[in-house]
């Protein structure tokens, strides 16, 4: 039976474990995987000059009114992803059974994970262990918070899978 596979991308060492579980289970049994960005990626830092010519580094993030932007940063997003989207041919799982979404980006962490996994219809959502200790760091959010959330959504058919 094919499944449906939310992976929240996360900036983890551990995010390649979820990433190498899911593609597993899609090499056995098909399916598609989504990958979830929840949070812009670190912005880029454009070089300044003060008001007293004092150069500094500041950072630049996209503004919700200019989609071009928006298109740009999402399309960063998708290629810094390379590393998945090998670990998953190296599995057989082709760009064809995978998809790129994105959270509201001033939706909690956890929040947009449960939102997502109930309104996509998805059989499961896979989770590095590491994700779950480094949420507090990354997003200000307890990692159990997120797994309760995520179970309390089993009663839906959506299943967890902690690597």
């Amino acid at each position: 039976m094919a499944r449906r596979i939310l992976v929240p991308v996360v900036p983890s060492e551990r995010f390649y474990d979820a990433v190498v579980a899911a593609g597993d289970l899609m090499a056995s049994e098909g399916g598609l995987l989504t990958f979830l960005f929840t949070s812009v990626r670190p912005p880029p830092l454009v070089l300044e000059k003060t008001e007293g010519q004092h150069e500094s580094f500041t950072e630049v993030v996209p503004e919700r009114g200019d989609p071009e932007e928006l298109e740009e940063w999402q399309a960063d997003m998708r290629h810094g992803l390379a590393d998945a989207r090998e670990l998953l041919y190296e599995r057989g799982i082709g760009d064809d059974q995978v998809n790129y979404i994105f959270a509201d980006f001033e939706t909690p962490t956890a929040q947009a994970i449960t939102d997502e996994a109930a309104a996509g219809a998805y059989d499961l959502v896979v989770l590095a262990r590491g994700y779950l200790v480094d949420l507090p760091e990354i997003a200000g959010e307890a990692g159990g918070d997120l797994l309760e959330a995520v179970q309390a959504l089993e009663g839906d058919g959506v299943r967890l899978l902690v690597t």
